[in-house]
């Protein structure tokens, strides 16, 4: 079963026939996986991108795993600018059919396949947890071949990673031309494909928990969601002959250099409020205890500290405007404030390697010395030559540090998620 058009895609009552016509077709395709290789004529594709992490451990009920999980099992991760997915969400994942409505040319160009659910994957061993399904081409696929949509979590670490891998070759084409253009711009759609997949299911899981699991039902057929469309990230890829490789390795990048936002941000707060940082570290860690994953994170973690470091932080706000408060930059209030950055920022990154929080607490005390000069400089500036007001100033201070402090916290809330 092939459809094609230009423009508009199907209606409801279409899609309902067309897949019930789809649940009836066999594999275009016989060969074994461990048949499916380069040197009999599969490509072979795969990407794979981290996730982030949770706890360490087997998967928690509401964790990063658990949403990601959700977000496979409905289909949402598909950027539906390239392939949407139509289908029927009460069927069991397993055997489920499914029709795949790929799109090109701006949209404008669509074809309609079949794929089924061949396998599913649900491991819970010493070292990982495993989840994931394969699909397999239905006759009259434009491509043959079987592909995976792994999921796992290595429970020494509690990072969660994203695995993609297929093995295809070209299918059935309606036309002459349908076939060309594919080998033109067949692989530049699967590799943003690769690409837009492993960016909305970080963003789904991370950012829109709303939308986890909830996919779009307009009568006879369900569709995976349109509701989220992430712009464009680059990635380095590398080919080889027959080989499609999408490593995600900027996408990793952008991963790691994000954990250390927030060590910065803290440092920054440090210089700014001292006991602001160590406040919202504090805040965290009595939300969700079995992230402390040490004495000082653990010590932080009490109930009733978070109470006492806001009430502290609410006097230092106080005592920010007083004439006879000391200068940042002095020894003793500069020394503080680079403690705090320290702490604050050691204690964020939770149960990593000793080095990282080593790294972690540098950033942070680093940051905390920068800002402290930084702003009392920006301070000065502005009291001694615009002459505003010193209170002025530092209400104006205040809300840059609330405005901060609101981001890093949720940052915080997000990288432990």
């Amino acid at each position: 079963m092939i459809r094609w058009r230009i423009g508009k895609g199907w209606p409801e009552e279409s899609l309902a026939l067309l897949l019930r016509e789809a649940r009836h077709l066999p594999r275009n395709f016989t060969a074994a996986s461990g048949e499916m290789t380069l040197e009999r004529g599969w490509n072979q594709v795969h990407s794979e991108a981290s996730l982030g992490h949770e706890p360490p451990g087997p998967p928690c009920e509401d964790g990063l795993f658990a949403r990601a999980r959700r977000v496979l099992e409905t289909f949402d991760f598909s950027d539906p600018r390239i392939v949407r997915w139509h289908f029927l969400v009460d069927t069991p994942l397993h055997g489920r059919t499914v029709l795949l409505e790929l799109k090109s040319l701006r949209q404008r160009l669509r074809y309609l396949v079949g794929v089924r659910v061949g396998d599913v994957r649900e491991e819970r061993g010493e070292d990982f947890s495993v989840f994931g399904f394969s699909f397999e081409t239905l006759e009259g696929h434009i491509e043959e071949g079987r592909e995976w949509f792994l999921l796992q979590k290595r429970h020494a670490t509690g990072e969660v990673r994203f695995r993609i891998e297929a093995a295809w070759r070209p299918g059935r084409f309606p036309n002459a031309w349908s076939r060309w253009g594919f080998a033109v711009v067949g692989r530049s759609y699967q590799r943003a494909w690769h690409e837009q997949t492993q960016v909305r299911l970080r963003e789904l899981t991370w950012n829109h928990p709303e939308l986890v699991g909830s996919s779009v039902h307009r009568g006879k057929v369900d569709h995976s969601t349109d509701r989220l469309e992430p712009g464009r990230v680059r990635f380095f890829s590398r080919r080889a002959p027959g080989r499609l490789t999408t490593l995600i390795q900027e996408e990793e990048e952008t991963v790691e250099r994000e954990h250390w936002l927030t060590p910065l941000g803290l440092g920054v707060l440090a210089g700014m409020r001292s006991l602001t940082a160590p406040a919202l570290v504090s805040q965290r860690l009595s939300e969700s205890p079995q992230l402390s994953a040490d004495p000082l994170s653990m010590a932080l973690a009490r109930p009733w500290v978070p109470r006492a470091l806001k009430v502290l932080a609410i006097g230092e706000l106080v005592a920010d405007k007083l004439p006879m408060t000391p200068a940042r930059v002095k020894l003793v209030p500069l020394s503080g404030r680079i403690l705090m950055g320290t702490v604050a920022a050691a204690s964020s990154v939770g149960e990593r390697p000793r080095h990282r929080v080593a790294l972690a607490a540098l950033v942070g005390a680093s940051a905390a010395a920068a800002s402290s000069w930084a702003f009392y400089s920006l301070r000065r500036l502005a009291t001694k030559r615009l002459r505003i007001p010193n209170v002025a100033a530092a209400l104006a201070e205040d809300a840059l540090v609330a405005a901060l402090a609101a981001r890093v916290l949720a940052r915080l809330r997000l990288s432990s998620a």
